[in-house]
């Protein structure tokens, strides 16, 4: 028992030290359990999907130099210059498609990062449209936005992988150890390898079922497939359709694909009325820095699709509140510790110009005060929302003047100086007159 007791003991003080904690998730709003960092995540994912393809192509299983190698390139392509839209930092994946000749596997994947693979029993079995194509891989594409691998990795080294984990993740943090940095690496590759195996959860696959669905419907793939990719999917069932035993399907799945049809159909519509020849870069298997037809580099295309005021319908509404500068923050004592765990990712977003995934992060946490308030004027400012950033500024002035200010030894700004850059923009507000003295003042009174 004392055994076992100290086990639990050392698990618990690991976890403690590495976590993070969890994280809220700017796309879906759902607090995620996040005990591996981005890059770690990528890492790990990166050497995984080496591995792995490195096992097919010994077997002559990597397809490659086909009509359908090149069509899964080109639907993959255009789902990624969607994703690109709602996670800016995503634009400097090393994103990667490989189709896997295994005729009787109907499977698919994107693990942290933009690794990707797509089983070649798609076509074989199921006798899939690129429609279909293109709805899948935008439901894989769904779990990396909304960082599923990440949280599956998590997952993998809490309850699956054990205490060779746990100590080579510690080991990470001696600087003094050579060998941490490679047990590190070794371990995220492991998680990352499990997390492909790992079922998803209940409120993952809703998650990306409604990214994917979106993905599919902007980059002009008909969102009416996705319904009947799944409707093949339940009809073909047994073992063969491995897609099911990581991505759990409820009886009412169609039916809930369905409903979201009503939310993507004009996206969709708009995407068909686009010119074929509009440009956008090669994000498949092409350096990140390399120009498209029309000049602009991968970043450059990100940034330029972030200052446009869209965002996934998970948050549609809310943005809309914010975008006519009607959010009212009223969270005060309860939300303390969300607003003391965020206001450094805020910063960060603000350093970044996603002004999108900043509005959306403060609103998702709500507390009162004038940084909350400063923040979501910046926000408003960098989408050119001009009267909603002036209202925001206001109430970051007015929330000072109620001494909801973030100033203070634990409340600190993040090194924002929210008086004069409200003062720049609102002009200084006039002081009060001096009161006169009445001509018979005694000093004596």
């Amino acid at each position: 028992m004392q055994t076992v007791s100290g086990f639990r003991r050392a698990l618990l003080l690991g976890l403690i030290v590495l976590a993070p904690g969890c994280a809220t998730n700017t796309i879906t709003g759902r607090s995620q359990l996040m005990l591996v960092s981005e890059e770690a995540a990528v890492q790990g994912a990166v050497s995984a999907y080496a591995n792995m393809m490195g096992q097919f192509s010994k077997k002559n299983k990597v397809e490659t130099g086909t009509p359908r190698a090149a069509r899964i390139k080109e639907i993959t392509n255009r789902l990624v210059a969607e994703a690109v839209r709602f996670r800016p930092d995503s634009a400097n994946w090393a994103w990667e498609v490989q189709l896997i000749d295994e005729p009787k596997t109907v499977n698919a994947f994107c693990m942290a990062g933009g690794k990707m693979g797509i089983y070649t029993g798609f076509w074989e079995k199921l006798n899939a449209t690129d429609d279909e194509i293109g709805n899948v891989m935008g439901h894989e594409i769904g779990h990396a936005l909304a960082s599923h691998t990440r949280e599956k990795m998590s997952m993998a080294m809490t309850v699956g992988v054990g205490t060779a984990v746990l100590a080579a993740l510690v080991s990470s943090r001696n600087s003094n150890d050579p060998y941490a940095f490679q047990r590190n690496q070794n371990t995220a590759a492991l998680a990352a390898a499990m997390a492909i195996t790992l079922p998803n959860s209940r409120d993952a696959e809703s998650e990306a079922d409604q990214i994917g669905i979106e993905l599919a419907a902007r980059a002009g793939f008909d969102p009416r497939a996705a319904v009947t990719l799944w409707e093949k999917m339940a009809k073909e069932g047994g073992t063969s359709a491995e897609f099911l035993s990581t991505h759990p399907s409820p009886e009412n799945r169609a039916e809930r694909l369905r409903s979201l049809l009503v939310k993507v159909d004009p996206m969709y519509q708009l995407a068909k009325s686009r010119p074929a020849t509009a440009a956008v870069p090669d994000f498949i298997d092409q350096p990140v820095n390399e120009r498209a037809a029309d000049g602009m580099t991968r970043e450059e295309y990100a940034k330029k699709l972030a200052a446009e005021p869209q965002v996934m319908t998970f948050v549609a509404a809310e943005f809309e509140q914010f975008s006519k500068g009607n959010v009212v923050l009223t969270c005060a004592t309860e939300c303390v510790f969300g607003y003391s765990f965020h206001r450094s990712i805020w910063k960060e977003l603000h350093a970044k110009h996603q002004w999108r995934d900043l509005a959306v992060a403060v609103m998702k946490v709500g507390y009162f005060n004038d940084l909350s308030y400063f923040l979501l004027g910046e926000a408003a400012t960098g989408l050119g929302l001009k009267d909603a950033a002036t209202t925001y500024y206001a109430r970051a002035r007015a929330a000072q003047q109620a001494d909801k200010s973030c100033e203070g030894a634990f409340n600190t700004c993040e090194g924002f100086e929210i008086a004069k850059a409200v003062d720049a923009v609102l002009g200084v507000p006039e002081l009060p007159p001096a009161p006169v003295k009445d001509k018979n003042y005694n000093k004596f009174n």
